[in-house]
């Protein structure tokens, strides 16, 4: 299943929009969000509603020398304390936006390939804390049961779709060829019809007659 061309159900992204909301408010930060990545591109799908959150809904920006990527790339927590006292991120993009902290994770899809990031940022030095990767981790896995349970129902879906097919094309065969009534398989004239109460044959040119008279 190609998961790039997954579509995220609106019921479960309407969690996740309660699931950051609620984070950034227990953080006390100005943005939680959960992120897609489709390189070279970040796509924000949910991010807290505050008039202070730098990362709206709908955001997209390149996710080169950023944070998420970085946490996607080593597949692990990401935490940075204060980009401007870190020679690795002090020049980075997000830096010199004003985004010094960071505590972000990556987010899988059931067969290990990346989505996105689940992150939380601040526009000042943050400490974090076990308490904050806890609680963050928590909602991560929450994230990827989603990923999980959407790709299951899109699963059944097409098993649906297709079982559907099968059943149309057999009411399809079901009116084109003849169907004995008592054995219920298909008259030609390569074959003979069993019949079930007798337990008699019918000889091929008797056969011929009945077909004939009937069809």
């Amino acid at each position: 299943m190609n998961t790039k061309e997954t579509a995220i159900p609106d019921e479960i992204v309407n969690i996740w929009q309660r699931i950051v909301d609620s984070a950034s408010i227990i953080l006390g930060v100005p943005s939680v969000m959960v992120n897609r990545l489709e390189p070279p591109n970040l796509e924000v799908i949910r991010s807290n509603i505050c008039h202070s959150n730098p990362f709206p809904n709908g955001t997209r920006f390149p996710m080169m020398g950023v944070y998420c990527e970085s946490a996607a790339k080593q597949r692990k927590m990401l935490i940075v304390e204060d980009a401007r006292n870190d020679p690795e991120w002090s020049e980075s993009p997000t830096a010199k936006a004003g985004i010094f902290a960071y505590l972000g994770f990556p987010l899988f899809w059931p067969d290990g390939d990346v989505f996105g990031t689940l992150c939380a940022v601040d526009v000042k030095e943050n400490k974090w804390g076990d308490q904050y990767e806890n609680l963050m981790r928590t909602f991560k896995d929450a994230i990827e049961a989603h990923l999980a349970l959407t790709l299951t129902t899109e699963a059944l879906e097409k098993k649906n779709l297709e079982l559907e097919l099968s059943i149309s094309e057999v009411k399809t065969l079901r009116d084109i060829l003849p169907i004995c009534a008592s054995c219920k398989k298909i008259i030609d004239d390569q074959c003979y019809c069993s019949l079930v109460e007798k337990k008699t044959s019918i000889c091929r040119t008797d056969f011929k007659k009945i077909f004939l008279t009937h069809f």
